[in-house]
This record gives C-alpha cells, sequence and structure tokens, in this order.
C-alpha cells in the first residue's frame, strides 16, 4: 500500500532528521532501537553495581530484634533493584533483610530470611503482612518474598511494621 502525500511528507522529515536516506529509514531505525536495548542493558549493569555497593553500605544497620539479626531499611529504588541488593546481602548477612523502597510512584518490598532463622520467621508472612499498610499485596516463601504498593507516603510505616513483627 503506498503512503498518501501526508504520511510521505513526515516520512521524509523522520528521515531527515535521521540523516539517512529515505529507502534507508528502517533499517536506520532497527539500529536506533538495538542500540537503545544496548544502552538499556548497560544502565542496568551499572544501577545493580551501584546497588550492591549501597547494599554492602546497610550492614552498618543491622540490629537485632527478640534475638534476631535483622536489617530493616528504605532504599529509593524498583523492585529488581531492591532484590538485587538483597542477593546481594544475602551472602553477608544472616538474619531477616527487608528493604522498601519507591521508584515511579509505586512501593517495592522485598525480604529474605537465612534458613538459620525460616523456622522463627517467614519472608512471605512479613510481606503479606506489610504489603496491605502501603496499599498492596505481595508474598513469597518462607526464605525470600516481595511485595508492593501505591501507597508511598506509608513506606516509613510498613517498615516500622516489621519490627513490630518481629
Amino acid at each position: 500500500m503506498a503512503a498518501g502525500g501526508e504520511e510521505l511528507a513526515m516520512l521524509k522529515t523522520v528521515a531527515g532528521r535521521l540523516a539517512t536516506p529515505l529507502p534507508d529509514l528502517d533499517k536506520k531505525v532497527e539500529n536506533l532501537l538495538a542500540h537503545q536495548r544496548d544502552l538499556e542493558k548497560q544502565l542496568k549493569a551499572l544501577q545493580q553495581k551501584e546497588a550492591a555497593g549501597a547494599a554492602r553500605s546497610l550492614l552498618t544497620q543491622a540490629t537485632t530484634i527478640n534475638g534476631i539479626p535483622a536489617l530493616i531499611a528504605r532504599c529509593d529504588a524498583d523492585g529488581d533493584v531492591l532484590q538485587g541488593m538483597v542477593n546481594e546481602l544475602k551472602g553477608q548477612f544472616a538474619g531477616v533483610i527487608l528493604l522498601g523502597g519507591v521508584a515511579n510512584g509505586a512501593v517495592a518490598l522485598v525480604a529474605s530470611v537465612s534458613p538459620e532463622y525460616t523456622g522463627k520467621v517467614s519472608a512471605g508472612k512479613l510481606i503479606q503482612q506489610i504489603a496491605p499498610v502501603v496499599g498492596g499485596r505481595g508474598g513469597g516463601k518462607p526464605d525470600n518474598a516481595r511485595g508492593g504498593g501505591k501507597d508511598a507516603g506509608k513506606l516509613d510505616e510498613a517498615l516500622a511494621r516489621v519490627r513490630q513483627l518481629l
């Protein structure tokens, strides 16, 4: 199907902006999209590296609540970054790890419980009990769980609730 006059003019404008001849426009767009995907991967890798460093700095905030080592912190990031931080911390900290964050207006919660403490505390149950505080839900296994919600203003309250539940 041939493009109408307006569509052809728009395509020529786009081709001009991309400094690409009109017949090569499709290939140029594909190359730009591939480049964007590469940049997104690089950005994600850098974010994970930064998250690992931030995770290690959180170790100073560890405390003991009712005989259970706990690391409960707010780190404003999305769920994937928080999960990466928790994964980094698991190898360095035995106990309960619960991180909460806000990204793009949404609350993310990630919990981990070391095997030696899953008999006393379940990551899944912790998330199930605190996610409603932030207007959401979640769950998971006794050793790892995730959740989220929409009420970012109540994240600190949700994290304080974890301390009461231990």
